[in-house]
């Protein structure tokens, strides 16, 4: 072989080999992530920090998900807009999408957040001092929210004329200054949410008010839930399984690193009134979101007993299209134990 042709023949296995070991210095692209909306119930407060914190420690990156996280104007348009593909993935109260379900949207539940968190508040000084108490007094509603439907389930439940209280029809975010101002005897708030508005409205005025939680007087049926569109659970469960476990990351990550949690909500809502946001992320945490069956299967793990209690109440109490069985409304497939 001539000299010039062996010069060449190294020269040509100089470049490869220099070739090759650049290309191993150069990180793996990353694979490309799904992308995905997420639709929370109702306006941002202090309980939706977990998604926050699931979004920004990457809990939901890290399991191949983008996410962009919308407010809600209530559980019914979450529901439909998660039916109608307006969203991909959702957050909405359970009863709500059992309605919606027997109407014929094609939503299920894959994980719950706690048992329903309402509770009945009243003033201190009015004259209630038992449950039967109620009866014969004002109530402040409005037609159409879960509590319209719920509070004739626990008054049956706990023997209660429900006829005999005195209906108030008032706006929902109304409710709380009207039973400060003494206009309703009593309201029916959510634990984690407006529950806390009414509290701080009232002591804004010096007056105590009194509680009582549903769940605690015979309404142990489950509240909130993850859903999704139905279709996705076969279509696309990969991303429905990066959501639950992200998200249920991000609750836990929340109650085990609370000041760091409120920090997260706020600077992604400065708008937000910073004591009320703490109580609001506070009780969800430690009261409302985690019950014993998620430290004990799985957080977000639905107990078949209790989802047939909540599908038998929704079918017997709330505006349904047809009655609905407990197996068709939710899956425990996504559930990490």
């Amino acid at each position: 072989m001539k000299l010039a042709e062996k010069f060449l023949q190294i020269s040509a296995g100089s470049v490869l080999l220099a070739a090759l070991l650049a290309l191993a210095s150069v990180p793996a692209i990353a694979a490309e992530k799904t992308t995905a909306t997420i639709r929370l119930d109702f306006i941002i407060g202090g309980k939706h920090a977990p998604w926050y914190v699931a979004q920004e420690k990457g809990f939901y990156a890290k399991r191949g998900l983008s996410v962009t996280i919308q407010p809600g104007t209530g559980s019914a348009d979450t529901v439909r807009a998660i039916g109608a593909g307006l969203a991909d993935l959702g957050f909405a109260d359970l009863t709500t999408m059992i309605v919606a379900r027997s109407r014929g949207t094609p939503v299920q539940a894959v994980a719950q957040l706690g048992y329903v968190p309402t509770t009945i508040l009243w003033r201190e000084d009015t004259p209630i001092k038992t449950l039967k108490d109620l009866e014969g007094k004002s109530f402040a509603i409005s037609p159409g929210q879960a509590q319209w439907f719920l509070m004739p389930a626990f008054a049956r439940l706990n023997n209660i004329d429900y006829k005999a209280i005195k209906i108030q029809e008032t706006a929902a975010s109304l409710q709380p200054a009207a039973l400060v101002a003494r206009k309703a005897d009593f309201i029916v708030m959510f634990r984690a949410s407006n529950d806390e508005v009414a509290e701080t409205a009232a002591a804004k005025q010096g007056i105590k008010l009194k509680r009582v939680y549903m769940k605690d007087n015979g309404l142990n049926i489950y509240g909130s839930s993850l859903i999704v569109k139905e279709g996705d659970v076969k279509r696309r469960p990969e991303m429905i399984r990066a959501y639950v476990e992200g998200t249920m990351e991000g609750l836990k990550y929340s109650r085990d690193h609370f000041d760091e949690a409120l920090a997260i909500i706020l600077k992604q809502k400065p708008e937000l009134d910073k004591e009320l946001t703490r109580i609001q992320l506070k009780n969800a945490v430690e009261e409302v979101f985690i019950p014993p069956e998620s430290l004990e299967s799985g957080f977000g793990y639905m107990k078949p007993d209790i989802m047939e209690k909540t599908v038998g109440v929704t079918n017997e109490f709330f505006d349904i299209g047809k009655k609905v069985a407990a197996g068709e409304v939710y899956t425990n497939q996504f559930i990490k134990k």
